[in-house]
């Protein structure tokens, strides 16, 4: 009886591509495979990408599915091209691939508000892919609630683009690997900065991004040891943790000094910095996912050559807590998908050692998730060894933090974005103190995590 049962079981599990489907109070579905179940994917599947860096991205998605039918020759992959706004929509009206884009702060919102993405703990186990090789931070960052629903391909790690010849022009040396925040504000700042004769900067230590793009915030509201938010009580403490408003005030108060700049500098200290044109006019710049990607890589270089400058990147310079903002993006399994086995084995193959290598090693590709694909030299594209510091984005990984990466609501950065631009601006305009606008930013963001149901 216990055979036949059994055998119904398995019958079932070919039929359908799942065995059982458990779920849990929150409405999750997580298949579960036999233990004797053999994963042999047939048929097709749409895989709706995202051309990340353009039309050159798509060279490295061919080749993952170059590689993935090497392995599984009986499944086709239809490529399904669309536009990063449009996810959301077609993933709502359930005209998504089989398999799609996101970013692995996408776990929650597709996982939990859509519950358009299926769980892959029972492929990654039956499959006995070594997920130990997979940079932990890189893995948690496409989790939620315990389940893995995105499969990352690779990471956007911050790092600093060099300006050799300011530095030589000054009598400075590039920086090591490990270099500290007290260098830069000490040693570089001052032998970079340089004033025009009415007033306003020639020349500046080091450009932030602080006005459309959140991440490179983190360094700071994590570096002095602060924690920007609690994801078990559900608030946030950008204005309540004293050391997340030290790390802001070292930012501040570099800019103040006209050591530093940033985008978004309007009225008076706007003026002060309106000659600046990055890259010629900054020894360094804060930068996140400009750079990661292979052709971002030479567009960098291109954009210092064009204007007659050596350039190489560097890591994020030590604070009193290491931390590199960062980010992943992979790719889901749609939790509708009527072929389970081939868009999980297609999505998982990112995880595997040949996946990371096909995925990163050509132009489209980024920086591997896998420490033995990191230690190699696959990635190391298009400059060659010894010319280019490649090491900038693989040191360090324990350090990286990924902001609002699958640990809060999006809804709370739409509010953080809002008010992104006030922060500093205002705070040098003596409109509003900077630890007012913190303060602001952390009042909206609690009172309305407070209000949603995750």
């Amino acid at each position: 009886m216990k055979k036949t049962i059994k055998w119904i079981a398995l019958a079932l599990v070919i039929a359908m591509g799942l065995s059982l489907l458990a779920c849990n109070n929150d409405g999750y579905v997580e298949p579960v495979l036999p233990k004797d179940y053999q994963v042999k994917p047939s048929g097709r599947i749409k895989a709706s990408m995202y051309l990340r860096s353009g039309a050159e991205s798509e060279i490295a998605l061919d080749k993952w599915i170059k590689v993935y039918n090497e392995k599984y020759p009986d499944v086709k992959v239809r490529k399904d091209i669309i536009e990063w706004a449009q996810f959301p929509i077609q993933v709502a009206s359930g005209d998504i691939g089989d398999v799609y884009y996101a970013s692995a702060g996408d776990a929650y919102t597709y996982a939990v508000k859509y519950k358009a993405a299926m769980p892959l703990d029972a492929y990654i186990e039956n499959l006995d892919i070594d997920v130990q090789q997979v940079y932990s931070l890189v893995y948690e960052s496409g989790v939620y609630n315990g389940l893995l629903y995105v499969v990352p391909s690779d990471i956007t790690r911050s790092v600093f683009l060099v300006n050799i010849s300011a530095l030589r022009e000054a009598g400075l040396d590039k920086p090591t690997n490990e270099w500290t925040w007290d260098q830069l504000v000490d040693e570089y700042c001052p032998a970079l900065h340089k004033v025009n004769a009415d007033g306003t900067l020639a020349q500046v230590g080091i450009f932030v991004e602080a006005y459309g793009e959140a991440m490179p915030l983190f360094y700071f509201f994590h570096g002095w040891g602060g924690n920007a938010y609690d994801q078990v009580n559900k608030k946030t403490h950008f204005y309540s943790d004293e050391k997340v408003v030290q790390g802001i005030k070292a930012l501040v108060d570099l800019i103040s000094k006209g050591y530093a700049s940033t985008s978004g500098l309007t009225g008076e200290i706007g003026a002060v910095h309106s000659n600046l044109r990055d890259p010629q006019d900054y020894g360094f710049k804060f930068a996140h996912h400009a750079g990661m990607l292979w052709q971002d890589r030479i567009k960098n270089r291109q954009s210092y050559q064009e204007l007659g400058l050596e350039m190489d990147v560097v890591c994020p310079p030590l604070t009193p807590v290491r931390t590199i903002p960062a980010g992943t993006f992979g790719y889901i399994v749609y939790s509708k998908t009527k072929n389970p086995d081939a868009a999980a084995t297609f999505a998982l193959t990112l995880l595997t050692y040949d996946g990371q290598v096909a995925f990163n090693s050509i132009i489209g590709g980024g920086i591997p998730t896998r420490r033995d694909v990191i230690e190699t030299d696959a990635w190391k594209l298009p400059f060659d060894k010894g010319s280019y510091n490649y090491d900038a984005f693989a040191k360090y990984p324990e350090a990286i933090s990924f902001g609002w990466a699958s640990e809060v609501p999006p809804e709370l950065y739409q509010i953080f974005h809002e008010n992104l631009h006030t922060i500093i601006a205002d705070h040098l305009n003596n409109k509003r103190d900077f630890k007012d606008t913190l303060q602001l930013i952390e009042t909206k963001c609690n009172e309305l995590w407070a209000t949603l149901l995750e």
